[in-house]
């Protein structure tokens, strides 16, 4: 790598110093909440390989500042993140700690030539000015990525479980719908519901309720497979999608979840929480979501009704399945 040269070689060398001053501008204007929880460690590792990116940029002045080589643009990403607090960070926060950066950087240049030579130092702010705004331009980038991330996530997750939500699930579905009707991969939905939640929120309030939600989410998640998609589709409603599973393998998943919500699931002077599952499958009950899922949805209400815990679908397909078989 070529040795800095000229004004900006100072820059260069006091990159930690620098580094330190951007840390003390950035302290001057956050809360209290986000000063406690500023990454300092990864400042004091991260900031001065970037201001050293930064100032070579400027100085080289030769490349477009807005095509950074890759571990550049991976430091410069790092300051859309460079904040605490817990707080969502924003487009302006990114801007502004940028500028506050190139603002260290002018300060020190002025106090290294600006009096002595104001042509130099005129010509190497330019340059900086030029470079910071490749740095910004890649913390942007990675702040608008980040942020659609978050709220692609947000859009596909139940806020109280953690779950998937309904969005989630009917994606999900189509994609296993779409590998069955090409490869003929089975299988199995289930359909649940938690038998007798009204009563507890009528007993001990809604914050027992949502308690219990979480709970039963929590135990579908310890139950199921990593490949298994577990999602929260209404008000007291779960559903789960196993890939690779004929009806009876999904019937014995939906037993051992069954038993797992009831050894798990508790509340207050009350019997065991238990749910109502119906069992549908794919090639077994069809190749379409609204048929599969109407056909775990009567199943599970004839589990209710019946109060056995887990119905099959109806026929065709069920001949010699019976729920009793599914959990030998």
């Amino acid at each position: 790598m070529t040795p800095v040269r000229g004004p900006l070689a100072r820059l260069d060398r006091s990159r930690d110093e620098l580094a330190k001053a951007w840390l003390v501008r950035l302290i001057e204007r956050a809360s209290l909440d986000e000063i406690r929880e500023l990454p300092t460690e990864r400042i004091a590792r991260e900031l001065p390989e970037l201001i050293g990116d930064l100032v070579r940029e400027a100085a080289e002045g030769d490349g477009d500042p807005y095509s950074l080589p890759k571990d550049q643009a991976e430091r410069a990403a790092s300051l859309a993140t460079m904040r605490g607090g817990g707080r969502e960070v924003q487009a302006a926060d990114v801007a502004r700690d940028v500028a506050a950066l190139q603002s260290v950087l002018v300060r020190a240049l002025r106090e290294e030539i600006g009096e002595t030579d104001p042509a130099r130092f005129a010509e190497a702010v330019e340059q900086l000015v030029e470079a910071s705004a490749g740095i910004q331009a890649a913390a942007m980038e990675a702040h608008v990525q980040t942020r659609s991330r978050e709220l692609e996530s947000q859009a596909n997750t139940d806020p109280l479980t953690g779950l998937g939500n309904l969005r989630a699930l009917q994606r999900n579905l189509s994609t296993l719908l779409d590998v069955h009707k090409r490869y003929r991969h089975p299988f199995g939905l289930l359909l649940m519901d938690i038998d007798g939640l009204k009563r507890i929120n009528d007993s001990h309030g809604h914050q027992a309720g949502d308690r219990v939600l979480m709970q039963v989410a929590m135990s579908l998640r310890r139950s199921i497979r990593t490949v298994d998609t577990a999602a929260r589709i209404g008000g007291d409603e779960f559903c789960v999608l196993l890939p690779e599973q004929d009806l009876k393998s999904a019937a014995k998943l939906a037993a051992r979840l069954a038993t797992a919500v009831e050894e798990e699931v508790a509340t207050p002077d009350d019997p065991p929480v238990t749910i109502s599952i119906g069992v549908a499958a794919a090639p077994e009950h069809g190749d379409e979501a609204e048929a599969l899922v109407d056909t775990a949805d009567r199943a599970m209400y004839r589990a209710k009704a019946a109060g056995e815990g887990i119905a099959l679908g109806d026929p065709p397909g069920t001949q010699g399945v019976t729920a009793e078989e599914a959990t030998t």
